[in-house]
């Protein structure tokens, strides 16, 4: 008994209490984290634990970030609509984040337009909302973020920098505001961004189309963070067609074709996937597919109406058929009289056997770009045929001196990347471009030369 005793006067362990913790302590990190999965995090916090203003203003962070990356947005614009706060000043916020305008790579072009044109605001109205965002309800993160994107539109410029400073005072260490500086131009706040949150794979994307901004920009390294951008955000068509884009400068035209493609089948109605698929096609001598691809875009209307002319006009010609090139280089004409559709309409002409016409667009191609050294072999061709010697012989002599520049044009950029092993290395493919339209104009200069000799010794004139 004394035991039992004893036992019931021992000391009782403590009783632990589990420390209550507030859900919206972990919903504002994960949204000063910034990175859209974080948001989504966030959002499905916020959701569970019925924030109805942190999922409000998470909804619409994760819109914006959607229009900025190119991502479908208006299922996150539903979401917020159905978590709109009973309270004045909340519904602003929705109607700030729909004026903001949407990547315009990320939709049809048309669908984008009709868009932009539904909520685009005056500056009078912008300028108020950036009033009532200083004291208005939400949290001051998620104003100011609103605030930045305001001032980074196009009708408030000149207020950027100041928006900016103001909000680096409050907020300098949040990735989710120095993403949004570093995507309204200040590429520094970027990379610190993503130093600060490795999560924030949203970076790379702008981080890679400021790398392609640069004089000598590194394509690698540009062509490195989209596709780690890519791999997190797939349904990006404006990532898809980035890629495209870079391929296409790059001349690496199968996989700019894959990259295209990518965004065709996002986007169905993409414009600007479907020229370059044109573009692509063409270079590749997939003349019906480039034709298919045109084709469609000028199905659809308005959009690159006279770029889709000419590609079509231009495989139609390797294809022998002159009808349809003569139709569609005439409509790429009337809409836009570039030197290269002069160029082609003159080819097509020449083929036509109409001497006169070719000899006319040749040298108007030449009017429009006295560089283009392909017009003025052309044109010394036409008039030999003609039997028009003097004039021939200026028009290859003008070719002559036209490759001679180009080439020397040409090779000093190829210097100029190659300055040091480093730079050859990061700017091998298009040193490699280079040096192939180098080759191309060393092969025009010395088919014009031999025909500047074959001239004066037809006309019995003596070199200068």
């Amino acid at each position: 008994m004394a035991t039992l005793a004893l036992a019931a006067c021992s000391p009782r362990p403590p009783i632990l209490v589990a420390p209550v913790v507030d859900p919206r302590v972990a919903i504002d990190s994960l949204v000063r984290r910034g990175c859209y999965t974080c948001l989504e995090e966030a959002f499905e916090q916020a959701t569970a634990a019925g924030a109805e203003d942190a999922a409000f203003e998470t909804a619409l962070l994760l819109a914006l970030r959607s229009k900025e990356l190119g991502l479908p947005h208006l299922s996150w614009v539903a979401q917020a609509r159905g978590q709109v706060p009973d309270a004045p000043g909340w519904q602003d916020y929705l109607d700030i984040v729909l004026s903001v305008p949407s990547d315009p790579f990320s939709a049809d072009r048309d669908e984008l337009l009709q868009e932009a044109a539904a909520y685009r605001r005056p500056r009078q109205v912008l300028e108020r909302w950036r009033g009532q965002l200083a004291g208005g309800p939400g949290s001051s993160l998620f104003r100011t973020y609103l605030d930045v994107s305001l001032a980074c539109g196009p009708l408030l410029y000149t207020q950027r920098d100041a928006a900016m400073d103001a909000a680096l005072q409050s907020f300098e260490n949040v990735p989710l505001m120095l993403y949004r500086i570093g995507v309204c131009g200040r590429m520094a706040a970027l990379e610190e961004a993503l130093a600060r949150e490795p999560a924030l794979a949203d970076a790379h994307f702008e981080l890679a189309r400021a790398e392609l901004q640069r004089e000598q920009a590194d394509s690698d390294e540009a062509l490195r963070r989209l596709r780690l951008a890519q791999e997190v955000f797939p349904s990006s068509a404006t990532i898809a067609a980035a890629i495209g884009v870079l391929h296409q400068q790059r001349e690496e035209w199968t996989e700019a074709v894959t990259a295209y493609e990518g965004a065709l089948a996002l986007v169905p109605t993409h414009r600007d996937a479907l020229l370059g698929l044109a573009v692509s096609f063409s270079h590749l001598s997939r003349h019906q597919e480039a034709i298919a691809a045109a084709s469609r875009l000028i199905d659809l209307g308005f959009w690159y109406a006279a770029d889709a002319r000419y590609w079509r006009a231009w495989n139609a010609y390797r294809l022998d058929d002159l009808a349809a090139a003569r139709v569609d280089v005439d409509r790429a004409k009337a809409l836009d009289a570039s030197a290269s559709t002069l160029l082609l309409s003159g080819l097509v002409a020449w083929r036509e056997k109409r001497i006169d016409v070719a000899e006319a667009e040749f040298q108007a191609a030449l009017d429009r770009d006295y560089g283009l050294c392909e017009a003025a072999t052309y044109l010394g061709g036409v008039r030999a045929e003609r039997r028009d010697w003097p004039e021939s012989l200026a028009a290859f002599q003008h070719a002559e001196q036209c490759s001679a520049l180009s080439v020397a044009a040409n090779r000093q950029a190829i210097a100029n990347l190659s300055a040091t092993d480093a730079g050859a290395r990061s700017h091998a493919r298009r040193i490699a471009s280079l040096e192939r339209t180098v080759a191309e104009a060393e092969r025009r200069r010395a088919e014009a030369a031999r025909n500047v000799v074959a001239l004066r010794l037809q006309l019995g004139v003596s070199e200068p």
